[in-house]
């Protein structure tokens, strides 16, 4: 049980992280998250927008 929410937490981690790492190579550090396609500012953890085939 206890390893099962570990590896859930860190999963959601390592998520953020790369968000937040798209954010920066679009070139805005500040942003928790970026469309790795186009660029544009995302709400969540998701790779890509809507327009740009997200879900």
């Amino acid at each position: 049980m206890f390893e099962q929410q570990y590896d859930e937490e860190m999963s959601a981690e390592i998520r953020r992280l790369e968000a937040s790492a798209r954010a920066a190579r679009a070139g805005h550090p500040e942003w928790e998250n970026a469309c790795v396609a186009c660029g544009c500012r995302l709400a969540g953890t998701e790779e890509r927008c809507a327009p740009c085939g997200g879900n």
